[in-house]
């Protein structure tokens, strides 16, 4: 487990790498390619106190998230991994690791709109049930259900 880091994006290469897994995992056909274009440029990403991340093993890209940050709570986005490193217990080790970034910057709760189908993921690592802002459910969130983490 020495092997993971889970970096801010800095350079060009990172966010063409933070790209690829998102169209890899989030917006591949079948999922929400089908009713959203990805945009590479959404505010969003750079907005004040959204911060993105690459999950990394031995320096290779593999995972992604971005924590927005809002004094004593995050919203955790756009969470991927490669396709061909799902079901290796990297998904774990990319909450454990946020979960420290969050602390580390003084949050006291996560939240996050997860997908159904990634609910038992969450569950198992301490998320819980909670609607935390119903106006967010919609758009590419509309089918997800929210969940909470206190740290």
């Amino acid at each position: 487990m020495t092997g993971y880091v889970l970096r801010r994006l800095a350079t060009d290469a990172d966010w063409q790498a933070m790209h690829a897994i998102r169209r890899d995992t989030l917006f591949a056909p079948g999922r929400h390619a089908d009713t959203v274009v990805y945009d590479e440029n959404h505010p969003h990403d750079r907005a004040d106190g959204h911060v993105p991340f690459l999950l990394e093993l031995d320096g290779r890209p593999i995972g992604v998230v971005r924590l927005d940050f809002h004094r004593e709570t995050a919203v955790v986005r756009l969470v991927g991994m490669l396709t061909a490193e799902q079901g290796r217990g990297h998904g774990r080790m990319l909450d454990a690791l946020a979960v420290h970034e969050a602390k580390r910057r003084g949050v006291r709760l996560l939240q996050v709109n997860a997908a159904r189908t990634a609910l038992g993921f969450y569950e198992k690592n301490g998320w819980q049930q909670q609607v935390w802002d119903a106006e967010e459910l919609v758009g590419i969130a509309s089918k997800c259900v929210q969940m909470v983490k206190p740290i």
